[in-house]
């Protein structure tokens, strides 16, 4: 049986702190009239930077979908007090409660950043956070006087307060900051087949694989106006956030016809659903053009194409991590949906031994093979039988 398309795993960063009595908005940066350009570390794809606490040099992930974040090895290194807590939902709505601290300096490059709030999370023993040997991350609270901008092609950020130093050929949208995390939310524009129009509210979100992903509470409203077109339903789980994979719950495949972003043009978008309270919008924007997050003016730059045609590549499925233990997500293909099902183990990929792979070997041979055609996925069911399927891309 021959399937087009493997879809591989997607890992989502996003964090959503409840503010209680942990203020994210705290902080400041020293210099004026500045303008830093740093070179910037793609690790699978993740935007990696070099940081500096202590006089000690960290590697921090940028995540616009977060607040800051740093180890529990850094915290001991850094000799922080971490008496506050607070609760934190991630990308997948699960819950926990866990330390917040205040550090007083963080630099990066030539730029300080003056009492900064950062949560503390174990991510040495994540399962996958590990492999990016990461020591925490930028989250948006410590961006929030600051512009942003992210060039994929040079592998370059630039942090300013001077927008015009930027010398942008496009206009802007505008940005809302949500919460004290300064989180920034964005509206990106839909036209149907049936020309009937829509707008979702969307976070920009560094920490997320992918295009664009719809909250099912955003999808139930445009819904009725039949903008989407319904290509499949699954149960099952897509994505990985900090705290697990969550429950598996009715997921939908979608695709639209006319997707508008800072008055750039974006065609035949296929996108799914998510449990999360908030639609987002991730880095496979940057692989179309730069992108400029100005905090300090409230405004989002999108510079591109006027117009983007995206292949149109529908998924047959999605992988995940349960029980630390690399599966089938979710199946797309009514066709293929015969022979695999949510929670199936991927034992093998062509020769590769995937059930004896580490999880950043995994992540290793997902670049490996994602342009790849014509190769054998082999699964193991609830029921313990070994099935070969022969893939096309």
């Amino acid at each position: 049986m021959k399937i087009k398309y493997w879809s591989i795993l997607i890992v989502l960063l996003s964090l959503f702190a409840k503010a209680q009595d942990v203020n994210f908005d705290a902080g400041s940066i020293k210099e004026k009239k500045y303008l830093e350009a740093i070179k910037f570390e793609s690790v699978y794809d993740k935007i990696i930077i070099p940081v500096v606490i202590n006089g000690n040099e960290y590697r921090f992930l940028l995540d616009t979908g977060a607040p800051n974040v740093i180890s529990k090895k850094v915290l001991q290194e850094l000799n922080l007090d971490a008496s506050k807590s607070i609760t934190v939902n991630d990308a997948n709505n699960l819950v926990q409660n866990i330390q917040a601290v205040d550090i007083p300096v963080i630099k990066i490059g030539n730029l300080t950043f003056e009492n900064q709030v950062a949560l503390v999370y174990d991510l040495e023993n994540h399962n996958l956070l590990s492999c990016f040997k990461i020591d925490g991350f930028i989250g948006s609270n410590l961006l929030k006087n600051s512009i942003l901008k992210i060039n994929k092609s040079q592998q370059e950020i630039i942090i300013t307060d001077q927008i015009k130093a930027l010398n942008l050929k496009v206009k802007p949208s505008k940005v809302k900051l949500f919460g004290s995390q300064k989180a920034p939310y964005i509206e990106i524009n839909f036209i149907g087949k049936n020309k009937e129009k829509a707008t979702d509210v969307v976070l920009f979100d560094t920490g997320m694989d992918g295009l664009y992903e719809i909250s099912n509470r955003a999808f139930q409203v445009f819904e009725k106006y039949n903008i989407f077109d319904v290509l499949s339903k699954s149960e099952g789980i897509s994505s990985l956030g900090l705290f697990g994979a969550g429950d598996p719950t009715l997921q939908t495949l979608l695709q639209v016809e006319t997707a508008i972003l800072n008055n750039v043009t974006i065609k035949n978008l296929i996108l799914n659903t998510t449990d999360d309270n908030n639609s987002r919008i991730g880095l496979e924007f940057l692989d179309h053009g730069d992108i400029t997050l100005d905090f300090k003016n409230k405004n989002f730059y999108f510079e591109s194409n006027t117009s983007i045609t995206l292949e149109n590549k529908v998924p047959k499925y999605a992988t995940t991590v349960v029980n630390d233990k690399y599966v089938v997500g979710l199946v797309w293909d009514k066709e293929l949906a015969k022979e695999i099902s949510f929670g199936d183990e991927i034992i093998r990929i062509e020769s590769f031994n995937v059930s004896q792979m580490s999880f950043c070997e995994i992540l290793k041979l997902k670049k490996e093979w994602k342009n790849k055609s014509n190769y054998s996925l082999t699964i193991k069911n609830k029921e313990n039988k070994i099935t070969t399927i022969a893939i096309e891309n």
